[in-house]
């Protein structure tokens, strides 16, 4: 017990202790915007310190929202993984979420153009592309009977070496 209270007390005095450290006071931290809060007098800190920060609930936030965090990607998340998987959602009762435009998303525009005529087809091209269909088609015959005669011939091979071993 008291080796976890000193890992947590060590933890929290390193995260106090390595803020100011990590944070840079290049001009680059206030990316462009001098003269925001924060950014003209650069005190050693990311963020720059008005008085919404001391009010209670935000404090409390402070501390609460870790553990919320830590819940929705050690819990929830977990289990949301689970129940949508295709095999089980009719088990769990869960549906897929569609992408829709409820929140405020504009709908994009259909599509106002045509789609271009189909060409037509001559007929000569449909023959030629009827004896090119055939003539793939008994070349690909050709190539299965010479795929099962080798498959016979090293079937045939691997008993003679069998045989051999045996000797």
């Amino acid at each position: 017990m008291r080796f976890g209270k000193r890992a947590m007390l060590l933890g929290i005095a390193a995260l106090f202790l390595a803020g100011p450290v990590m944070a840079s006071s290049d001009a680059e931290d206030c990316m462009g915007y001098v003269g925001d809060v924060g950014c003209g007098t650069y005190s050693g800190y990311y963020d720059g310190y008005d008085d919404s920060q001391s009010h209670p609930l935000r404090i409390a936030a402070y501390a609460v929202h870790p553990v919320g965090f830590a819940l929705e990607w050690l819990v929830t998340r977990p289990i949301h993984a689970l129940v949508s998987q295709p095999e089980l959602e009719k088990v769990f009762g869960h549906k897929p979420h569609s992408w829709d435009f409820c929140c405020g998303m504009e709908k994009p525009a259909e599509p106002t153009i045509a789609p271009p005529p189909a060409a037509a087809a001559n007929t000569e091209d449909v023959d030629a592309a009827r004896r090119a269909a055939e003539e793939a088609k008994a070349a690909a015959e050709e190539a299965r009977r010479a795929a099962e005669e080798a498959a016979r011939a090293a079937e045939k091979s691997t008993r003679g070496f069998e045989k051999g071993l045996r000797k």
